[in-house]
């Protein structure tokens, strides 16, 4: 799994936003329509834009000005150009040819006073478009009533709340609950009213009055587009984050830059940290009055842990909140379209765990019970036991052509599947996957998937994502 505190690949260009009203100066150089579009937009920004064709233009014409454009499509005027705005310091935009550009024009989602620039380097404008119209489905032109009155209050929070932590948690609170709906439906008198209220009784809270909450959240089987809402929303208000290994790449972008991360493994066979020291985490973070997220792989309640970490927290007095997550036997057969149940071949679904197989927890095992064949069954970390499971499900008296499967990563990127029989599927996933997590599935069920499952392609990241960690951030 990546680092997700290892620093990003290099930016191609530092995102800004330029305040050019009180009319300074730009100069745009062309006559086309690019030029023009350019011009208004300039304008819309307050600028006071200065229009040259390209045979106008002189080194005087830089004077003075804090950008220029070229649109004028002139090769010549754009080589000399280049090299008298950089020793002026001008900066250079030049439409549509972005190795001579100094900054670039992002597609822009205009919520004002919430402004949504994407850009992709320029290399791609008409994709940059395209993400900008798929976000103005997610961000509604009721943001901006909703920035307006988070301005209203910004200068009080200040005076009212002293901390930092203070003043993050009031804004989470109105942004993300009923002072934010109140607003967004055009209700301000009664956004207003309840945005007082909230900085009251935070205010009268204090820093640290009282343990903080732990929020026990799923984080899927590996895709970050599997995660919930409720998840989302909990990782990024989160003020620590303990996470295991088998949390998908990607999830821990959605939480805030300052928030402290802490790996607790939790894989099979390559545990870093107990049970124990986990729980004891848990509670010393919640204790300080910080509001703690502690991650799992899949479902929290589905060989996850959660209950006993929950028992122990309430034990102590420490709140806790469960969030559901897509466990790995739903997200691994979807992804490859396996039917867990069937009308006419399975009527049930039976879950079990691989890990920390010994002779006690074999001789528990109600063996009889697994080896149903009107049922499938799904094995969590299953691959070092792959072929006890298999030797003791046919001696229990289910079919060694059973079909049966292997999927290792399941959902992610480097997702891989095996397909065989019950008998034959230990030998077949010993040669054909790796040593990642992985499920896998028994059951005449998996005999009726499509023959060509699509793989998981490796895309590009939902552009949704781009706007939740940049606000997160």
């Amino acid at each position: 799994m990546r680092d997700a505190t290892r620093q990003p690949e290099t930016l191609p260009y530092l995102p800004l936003f330029m305040d050019l009203r009180k009319g300074r100066p730009c100069l745009v150089i062309g006559s086309g329509d690019m030029a023009a579009n350019k011009t208004a937009l300039l304008r819309r920004a307050g600028a006071d834009v200065r229009n040259l064709a390209a045979a106008d233009f002189t080194p005087a014409a830089l004077d003075d000005v804090a950008l220029v454009v070229d649109a004028a499509d002139d090769a010549r005027l754009t080589a000399a150009l280049a090299g008298l705005a950089r020793a002026r310091g001008v900066p250079l935009n030049v439409v549509d040819k972005p190795e001579f550009c100094d900054f670039i024009f992002p597609a822009i989602l205009d919520r004002s006073p919430v402004v949504v620039a994407v850009s992709t380097g320029g290399l791609a404008p008409a994709l940059a478009r395209l993400i900008r119209q798929r976000l103005e489905l997610a961000v509604p032109s009721a943001f901006g009533r909703l920035a307006r009155l988070a301005g209203e209050f910004r200068r009080k929070v200040q005076d009212a709340l002293p901390t930092a932590r203070q003043r993050l948690r009031y804004w989470d609170e109105v942004l993300d609950g009923r002072a934010g709906d109140l607003a967004m439906h055009g209700r301000e008198d009664e956004a207003r009213a309840e945005m007082e209220r909230l900085l009251g009784r935070t205010a009268a809270d204090g820093t640290d009055s009282g343990p903080g909450r732990v929020h026990l959240v799923g984080a899927g089987p590996g895709d970050p587009d599997l995660l919930t809402l409720a998840a989302i929303r909990a990782i990024k208000r989160a003020d620590v984050i303990l996470y295991d290994h088998l949390v998908g790449e990607g999830v821990l972008e959605f939480a805030r830059r300052d928030a402290e991360r802490i790996s607790v493994g939790k894989r099979a066979g390559r545990h870093s940290v107990k049970q124990a020291d986990i729980n004891a985490l848990l509670l010393e973070h919640a204790c300080r009055g910080r509001r703690v997220v502690r991650l799992k792989g899949g479902d929290p309640l589905m060989f996850g842990r959660a209950g006993e970490e929950a028992e122990y927290l309430r034990r102590h007095g420490i709140e806790v909140s469960i969030v559901p997550g897509v466990t790995a036997a739903l997200g691994c057969a979807a992804a490859a379209q396996i039917p867990l149940t069937l009308r006419g071949v399975s009527r049930s679904v039976q879950f079990v765990t691989a890990h920390c197989l010994d002779d006690d927890a074999t001789r528990a095992l109600d063996w009889s019970r697994l080896a149903n064949p009107d049922g499938t069954l799904a094995i969590y970390m299953g691959r070092s036991q792959l072929a006890h499971f298999s030797a003791r499900l046919i001696e229990a008296g289910l079919s060694p052509d059973t079909p049966a499967a292997a999927i290792e990563n399941g959902t992610r990127p480097d997702e891989r599947r095996c397909f065989a029989t019950l008998d034959t599927l230990p030998a077949r996933a010993a040669a054909e996957l790796g040593d990642g997590p992985t499920l896998v599935m028994v059951g005449a069920a998996i005999g009726h998937r499509p023959q060509e499952a699509a793989a998981p392609l490796d895309e590009p990241e939902p552009a949704r994502y781009a706007m939740e960690r940049a606000a997160a951030g």
